[in-house]
């Protein structure tokens, strides 16, 4: 009869982080008399990775093609400890402890051409625990507790396992994303310029007469932009023009905002063995966070304009954060398009840059924060008061019983009591729309 063998982690049900130990017991009941060759427990930490390739072979067409899995396990680190070895139970129940840590960096180092130049190849930080499915298979990081029970004679090996759930601790942890400039010179805008023909155009560069009333603004964007982001942070997005004429004068007319649109793409590579041998899977995912139009706000050169306000990524569990181990990766890319006019030309400017999402910092790390910078304002003490009659309604004014029976009275006075809105008042529709302040980001 096979033994009873359970794995049992103290403390509650939680998600590990860099650094923390791994504690509990191992469970062992046997029935009838056993011969313990070897009770072991490994704590490791895997990255797999599958996927599905078409067999090209002569004379078959693409409906008759095969199909070939490829599969490649790479461990992250591997640690053991012996439990039991050479005992003969008799029947009781068995208990033995075990002690892990979870490590900082990776085990294992492979040579600059094992997966390409776009995974690692030494060790690493840990990624977060990780499953997605690709367009031929699935690619999975889990750290996991396994236990091996292996008996004397042709009873076999007994394997349990325990999913640990892991996420990184962030090495700077910070309360505020900080937004770096970019100046987007190749999107140098002229919108006074293409008023002007071929023929204007030419014959001030011969005559190199330029006349500076009419040559309009020369203007330069630059977009602020966070470079890393946490969930649940505020995600800071500006946008400033400066007039980089070469004699620049005050202008009655100034650029109006038109259009935001914000998006995130999320890519996922995973491949199977060497690059050069091996099928690559690539995931792209777009999610459009953030489309407002018609906004028609001014925006003065030489002044930062904030383009979202409450703009944030949802902290749930689809924000992965960004990370790159052996044979998986994920990054983020940012996508800003700005709708801009000047007097009744319209322009866009776009910008595509990195984005980096950092791992969500636990709350136990987060420093504790002043009485006075706390989130919510707490509602002001209950200061009771004599009531006041001067806006009392007179009771006949309410319920007008004066000619009525008395089941016409009783209806009246039920359809009284039972509305909590009277007839005479019009309910005011209620726009449940998300205004343009209160958007979160949500991945998936």
């Amino acid at each position: 009869m096979v033994p009873d063998l359970r794995i049992l982690l103290d403390g509650d049900v939680r998600v590990y982080r860099r650094g923390d130990k791994v504690t509990g017991r191992v469970i062992l009941g046997v029935e009838n008399e056993e011969n313990i060759v070897a009770l072991k427990i490994s704590f490791l930490g895997t990255c797999t990775t599958t996927t599905n390739r078409p067999v090209h072979t002569p004379h078959h067409t693409d409906a008759d093609r095969s199909m070939q899995r490829h599969q490649e396990r790479v461990q992250l680190f591997h640690f053991e400890q012996d439990l039991l070895s050479g005992s003969l139970l008799s029947t009781n129940k068995e208990s033995r402890t075990f002690d892990f840590k979870f490590p900082e960096m990776t085990a294992p180092r492979y040579s600059k051409w094992q997966h390409g130049p776009r995974y690692p190849k030494g060790p690493h930080p840990l990624p977060p625990s990780f499953q997605t499915h690709t367009s031929g298979g699935q690619a999975v990081i889990a750290y996991s507790l396994q236990v091996t029970l292996s008996r004397g004679g042709n009873q076999g090996s007994t394997v349990i396992e325990e999913i640990l759930p892991y996420h990184p601790t962030p090495d700077d942890m910070q309360l505020e994303p900080k937004a770096h400039s970019r100046v987007l010179y190749a999107q140098i805008w002229k919108p006074l310029a293409d008023s002007r023909t071929v023929m204007d155009k030419a014959f001030s560069k011969l005559s190199r007469r330029r006349s500076a009333g009419n040559s309009g603004p020369r203007i330069v964007p630059t977009l602020h932009h966070p470079e890393m982001i946490a969930p649940g942070q505020n995600i800071p997005l500006y946008i400033s023009l400066e007039d980089s004429s070469p004699a620049p004068i005050p202008r009655t007319s100034q650029c109006i905002l038109d259009s935001v649109t914000v998006k995130i793409s999320t890519h996922t590579t995973s491949i199977c063995g060497q690059s050069a041998t091996s099928p690559e899977d690539v995931e792209l995912k777009r999610v459009t966070c953030l489309s407002k139009s018609n906004i028609a706000k001014p925006l003065p050169f030489h002044t930062k304009k904030k383009l979202a306000h409450n703009f944030r990524l949802v902290d749930d569990a689809e924000c992965v954060p960004s990370f790159k181990t052996y044979t998986i990766t994920r990054r983020y890319d940012l996508s800003v398009s700005i709708g801009l006019k000047y007097e009744g030309r319209e322009f866009t400017v776009r910008c595509t840059t990195l984005l980096e999402i950092l791992p969500r910092v636990p709350r136990e790390l987060l420093p504790n924060r002043p009485e006075d910078e706390e989130e919510v304002e707490p509602l002001p003490l209950y200061v009771p008061r004599e009531p006041s009659r001067e806006f009392a309604p007179e009771y006949a004014s309410i319920f007008q019983l004066e000619g009525a029976s008395s089941s016409e009275a009783s209806l009246a006075y039920t359809r009284s009591r039972g509305s909590s809105v009277p007839s005479s008042v019009e309910i005011p529709a209620v726009d449940v729309g998300m205004s343009f302040e209160e958007v979160a980001v949500r991945l998936r």
